[in-house]
């Protein structure tokens, strides 16, 4: 019988839906397309989250949630001064807000959510989020062969020009914009490879591959590298730092031959081979380098260190604080979010921001040497 989903686990079930859905709401039911209901669908997923903190703690603290709470606590502090800093140069009330909400807000409700998720089986995230990278991958290919003026082709904010490559559009899924479904790749790998670790029987290493699959499907269909590239990091990481990972990939290579040998039958491999193809046609005339977009960020935020290491104005790098200041939609000056949060909070929020960052992955750590199984340690690892 399976365990009862806690109502804070319903809570975080109902925000990953509403991360996924909101921009099909604002894209395609017109009235989530304009107004006050616009802003409204866009924090929703917030809106949802920030109810957690009236539900019942469920369990004591943990070793883990101790380092997360230590670290996580610190990094914030960091964020702040560094934010306060910044704002005596320049300041965006409507870009500070979405900063604070980003660096600040949400992981703090992460670190209350997770007392109260005790009971929550992991499974039951991981196959929600499979079910939405499947979905995804199928809207995708589907984006992918269809004229640019096509309704499943409009972003959120219309009259935006849609992006078109030799090999097709270049797919946003339900997301408001292309960058979506490119983040949604690495989520979907993510839950794929926690599906594959907690799988016990045939059936759910069949799903965990296909989730998979359709995880660097999602990368392909926005015809975007970065997302590959970072999928191959994630799944090479996972095989090689542990030896419990290999052994759960080699107890699933049944598996993956069956469901490849179905993809070969009802023709879902020739879709991947076609996608790649436009990958690699997009990479090659793209004109950069590998080591330009592997690289690039970081070059761009040390270039945002040298210019402001105090900030340049908090809340001024946000695209809506743009909007508000402007009435024009865009970045500016970086586009890449670590340059931009160095411009809005200086050297002080760049550490405060990787403090928060190491703090998740310890705690996980912390929490892997606890884990009861094998499967349940190579999860944590993803």
């Amino acid at each position: 019988i399976p365990a009862a989903v806690p109502k804070a686990g319903l809570v975080l079930l109902a925000v990953l839906t509403m991360v996924v859905l909101e921009g099909a709401f604002r894209k395609w039911v017109p009235l989530f397309g304009e107004g006050m209901w616009k802003y409204l669908m866009y924090f929703s997923k917030d809106i949802i989250f920030a109810t957690i903190i009236f539900l019942p703690v469920r369990s004591a603290p943990s070793e883990a949630l101790k380092v997360f709470q230590n670290w996580v606590l610190k990094g914030c502090a960091l964020l702040l001064v560094g934010a306060l800093v910044s704002s005596v140069y320049d300041f965006n009330p409507v870009g500070a807000i979405l900063t604070t909400r980003a660096c600040i807000v949400l992981p703090v409700l992460a670190l209350l959510a997770v007392p109260r998720l005790a009971g929550l089986p992991l499974r039951r995230v991981a196959l929600l989020l499979a079910f939405f990278t499947i979905l995804n991958f199928a809207l995708g290919v589907e984006q992918n062969r269809l004229p640019t003026d096509h309704i499943l082709n409009r972003y959120s904010e219309t009259g935006m020009d849609i992006v078109e490559v030799d090999s097709g559009v270049r797919a946003t899924g339900t997301f408001s914009y292309l960058v979506g479904i490119g983040l949604l790749s690495s989520v979907g790998i993510w839950a794929g490879l926690v599906l594959m670790g907690l799988a016990g029987k045939l059936w759910q290493r069949i799903g965990a591959w296909a989730t998979l699959a359709a995880g660097f499907g999602c990368g392909l269909t926005a015809v975007s590298r970065g997302p590959f590239v970072v999928g191959v990091a994630m799944v090479a990481g996972w095989l090689f730092l542990s030896k419990e990972s290999i052994s759960v990939a080699v107890r699933g290579l049944i598996a993956g031959v069956f469901c490849v040998l179905v993809a070969s039958g009802i023709g879902i491999t020739p879709v991947f081979s076609e996608l790649g193809q436009g990958l690699m046609q997009r990479s090659e005339g793209a004109g950069d380098t590998f080591n330009e977009r592997a690289f690039g960020q970081l070059n761009e935020t040390v270039s945002a260190l040298r210019m402001a290491p105090l900030g340049n104005g908090f809340g001024t790098q946000q695209v809506g604080g743009q909007y508000y200041a402007t009435g024009q939609m865009g970045f500016n000056g970086f586009e890449s979010p670590l340059p931009r949060l160095v411009m809005e909070t200086g050297a002080l929020g760049l550490i405060g921001y990787l403090v928060v960052c190491a703090g998740a992955i310890l705690a996980l750590q912390r929490a892997k040497r606890k884990a009861p199984s094998a499967g349940a340690r190579a999860a944590l690892l993803a």
